[in-house]
C-alpha cells in the first residue's frame, strides 16, 4: 500500500513564559530597520517594526514556536528559548547569497506539469487545498532527478498564499520540499513520500461566518486537534480514538503525559522493532469520528506539546492516511481556538 508522508512545518520548538515581548531590529550599522517582519512561526501573531525599527507582540497565553525576523536583502534571524523579561535586540545581517539563478536542466517533465504536483503535495486536494492559489508563482523553481525520481522545488521568497476557504492570506517561507516518486513519474499516484518545511505567518483576510464554520470544520480532525487532545488526555470515539493493530488500545497504555514546565511531555513506550527502521520506537492507528483512518509513526521516544497543540521533535513523527491529505490549505494558525 502507498503510504504518502508529511513532516510537519515548524522549524524549531522553545518554551515561552510572558505575553509579549518587544524590542529593535538594526542593522550592522546600528541603524533602525523600519517595516521587518516579526512573527511567530505558524501563528497570526506578528507585526512590522516601526519607523524606529521597534515592534511588540503582545500573546493571550504562552506559545511554543519560534520568533521569525525577516527584512529584504538580509538573512533571517530565529529566535528560541526567549526571555521577555528585558527588550530584544536584533542585529541584522546584510544577505552575503545572490538569488539562486535559474538553470536551465534536462527535465523531462513541463513545467506545468511540475506546478500542477507540486500543488497537489504542497497546498492539498481537500476543498480547502483546491481553492488556494499561489499568488506569485513565478518565484517558485523546479528541478527533478531523472535517477533519484524526485522533485524539488524552491523559492526565494515567501510564498503568498490565498486561501478564500479559511479566509485567510498566508506567507509561507519554503526552506524545502521534496516529492519522492516509485518510478520515472509525475503523477500524484507514483508519489510514495514527501516533504514540506518551512516557517509560516497567517493574515485574516475574512471573518465572516461561513469562514468561521469552514475553519471549524477544518480543525476537526486536524494535527492540531489531536495533539491537543493527547496533551490533554482527551480520547473518544467522536474524535480520536487509538488502535494497536487491528484492535482499539488504551493511550495511556502506550502514551504517557506528564506536566512540564507549563507543556506536556509525552513519552511513548517501546515496540518491538520488526521490520522497521533502527530508530523506530511505535505505531499506532487514528480513527477520527469513526470514519477518518491514519496511522501515526514515532521514531522518537518523547516529545512536548504545548497549549496550542505545537510539538516538538516533528521530524521524528510521521503520518500517512487521512491525516497526511491535510497539507497547507487546510493549515489553520497555531493560536486558532485559543483565547
Amino acid at each position: 500500500m502507498k503510504k504518502v508522508f508529511i513532516i510537519i512545518f515548524v522549524l524549531s520548538f522553545s518554551t515561552l513564559f510572558s505575553q509579549s515581548i518587544t524590542g529593535i531590529v538594526v542593522d550592522k550599522n546600528d541603524e533602525p530597520l523600519a517595516g521587518a517582519t516579526v512573527y511567530f512561526d505558524g501563528s497570526s501573531f506578528g507585526t512590522s517594526t516601526n519607523f524606529d525599527g521597534e515592534f511588540k507582540i503582545t500573546l493571550p497565553s504562552e506559545i511554543s514556536a519560534t520568533l521569525v525576523v525577516s527584512f529584504v536583502g538580509f538573512d533571517k534571524v530565529y529566535l528560541n528559548k526567549l526571555n521577555f523579561d528585558k527588550p530584544y535586540k536584533i542585529i541584522l545581517k546584510e544577505s552575503t547569497e545572490d538569488l539562486r539563478e535559474v538553470v536551465l536542466m534536462d527535465n523531462k517533465f513541463s513545467r506545468k506539469q511540475m506546478m500542477t504536483l507540486f500543488k497537489n503535495q504542497f497546498l492539498g486536494t481537500t476543498r480547502a487545498g483546491n481553492q488556494c492559489k499561489i499568488e506569485n508563482e513565478d518565484e517558485i523553481y523546479f528541478s527533478y532527478d531523472n535517477d533519484r525520481f524526485v522533485l524539488t522545488a524552491y523559492a526565494d521568497k515567501p510564498l503568498i498564499i490565498d486561501n478564500p476557504y479559511l479566509g485567510y492570506k498566508v506567507y509561507f517561507d519554503l526552506t524545502t520540499f521534496d516529492a519522492k516518486f516509485n518510478q520515472f513519474s509525475i503523477e500524484r499516484n507514483d508519489v510514495y513520500s514527501s516533504i514540506y518545511v518551512g516557517t509560516s505567518r497567517f493574515e485574516e483576510i475574512d471573518n465572516s461566518d461561513r469562514k468561521l464554520k469552514n475553519r471549524e470544520k477544518v480543525f476537526n480532525g486536524s494535527f492540531l486537534e489531536l495533539f491537543r487532545n493527547m496533551a490533554n488526555k482527551e480520547w473518544s470515539k467522536n474524535k480520536f480514538t487509538l488502535f494497536k493493530g487491528s484492535f482499539q488500545t488504551i493511550p495511556e497504555e502506550h502514551l504517557y503525559i506528564k506536566d512540564t514546565l507549563g507543556l506536556k511531555q509525552v513519552i511513548i513506550k517501546k515496540q518491538e522493532r520488526g521490520l522497521h527502521a533502527k530508530d523506530f520506537v511505535a505505531e499506532f492507528s487514528l480513527l477520527y469520528n469513526r470514519r477518518e483512518q491514519s496511522k501515526i509513526i514515532f521514531h522518537t521516544d518523547n516529545f512536548v506539546i504545548d497549549k496550542y497543540g505545537l510539538f516538538s521533535n516533528y521530524d521524528k513523527i510521521y503520518f500517512s492516511g487521512d491525516l497526511s491529505e491535510k497539507k497547507i490549505g487546510d493549515m489553520l494558525p497555531s493560536n486558532y481556538g485559543i483565547e
